[in-house]
């Protein structure tokens, strides 16, 4: 038998509550509804619903304190909340996804929209369930580890070494990509990793750890097994703008550096080949350079993404086109800036000799970026 969605929608007005009703009739739902706030959050403890519909504007105890006290409840905090409201102020908007709402919503609402929008986040909310359990999964593994020793401490910063890749070939017919990472000394904590790849789509997780210690190295390996459990769960799926926004804003959430004692930072880059995009989100993190055909090389540049979070002057994200013949390079060195113009003086050098050869314009990077005491890490990107 399979296992319906429970869905609350709370509103103080009958009359929507039966509207609600009729727009989400699907056999795998059961709709719950409650005439007030406080009737709902006696109800959602009970129930536990796997979406919420929530108006805003309810006497007594508005739509806002009624978002609040959920997210203040460890049981009820990672429910999704969609507000309903007849005010289209963007103010208003902006104050219910800063409260911890996923979507927000304007009356009269459209019965096709409310169903499709309530479709989306059931989807994402199963994906981050399983999500949770995969990273939950990997601690109980790596706490397994721990306990057995593997005979001592030493076989333990060996056995994660020996799974740190440092470097990565991908080949499809859409694109050629090679990562390095390079350091005199081990263990390696910064590069670049693709963490999906397919025909028309790949996913690369950037980490920079600023210590050269294992447990910089095992909080790597915990983001990057996170979103390997992500994509791996909707092979040959496109991902929504949306819902690689709500991937971004989860990682901040869940590898917040106020969680883990090791000093890092992380970007993630989505290029789509179907539809010729590249999506980039860099907390604390430089764009990639693009070059063209011609040889000439800039910064990634496009749509600014806007991205709520408490660390959004620290946030760079970017929507943009890519074309065929175009390389993306990334490149990663210590905590100082990066000497973009040096790099770029270093990759044109490199693009002149290698005859549009991958390979032979890695080598020749190889060559001319030589490792230091500090990691240093560059990827390519050659679109076909």
């Amino acid at each position: 038998m399979v296992e319906k969605y429970k869905i609350l929608a709370v509103d103080d007005n009958p009359i929507n509550l039966k509207l609600l009703s009729s727009a989400l009739i699907n056999s795998n739902y059961q709709i719950f509804t409650a005439s007030s706030g406080k009737e709902a959050l006696e109800l959602v403890h009970s129930v536990l619903p796997d979406l919420i519909l929530l108006d805003v504007m309810m006497p007594d105890m508005d739509g806002y304190q009624v978002c609040k006290k959920l997210q203040e409840n460890e049981e009820t905090r990672f429910i999704p909340v969609i507000f309903l409201s007849a005010r289209n102020d963007a103010m208003d908007k902006a104050k219910g996804l800063a409260i911890g709402a996923v979507d927000y919503l304007t009356k009269p609402f459209n019965p096709l929209e409310i169903s499709a929008r309530v479709r989306t986040h059931l989807t994402s909310r199963k994906a981050i369930i399983s999500l949770m359990r995969k990273n939950q999964e990997l601690q109980e593994e790596l706490q397994k580890i721990k306990e057995k020793h593997l005979a001592s401490e030493e076989n333990i910063f060996k056995y994660l070494q020996k799974i740190n890749g440092t470097w990565y070939h991908l080949k499809e017919d859409a694109f050629q990509f090679f990562s390095l990472s390079k350091s005199n000394q081990f263990p390696i904590t910064r590069s670049t990793v693709p963490v999906f790849n397919s025909d028309t789509l790949l996913a690369l997780l950037h980490f920079n750890g600023f210590n050269k210690d294992h447990q910089t190295l095992v909080v790597k390996l915990l983001l990057q097994k996170f979103l390997e459990g992500f994509f791996w769960e909707r092979p040959g799926k496109r991902i929504e703008p949306d819902e690689l926004k709500a991937l971004f804003l989860l990682l901040l959430e869940k590898f917040s550096p106020d969680i883990y004692q090791p000093a890092f930072t992380f970007g993630l880059t989505l290029v789509d080949f179907k539809d010729n995009e590249i999506f980039f989100y860099g907390l604390h993190q430089n764009e990639p350079l693009i070059i063209f055909p011609n040889g000439q090389s800039v910064p990634l540049a496009g749509k600014v993404i806007e991205v709520e979070s408490e660390l959004k002057n620290f946030i760079n994200a970017l929507q943009s086109k890519i074309e065929a013949k175009q390389w993306i390079v990334w490149y990663h060195n210590d905590s100082k800036p990066v000497d973009t113009e040096k790099i770029r003086n270093v990759i044109a050098d490199a693009l002149e000799k290698c005859n549009s050869d991958l390979q032979q314009f890695v080598l020749l990077l190889d060559q001319q970026i030589q490792p230091t005491d500090q990691d240093v890490s560059f990827s390519v990107l050659q679109i076909r």
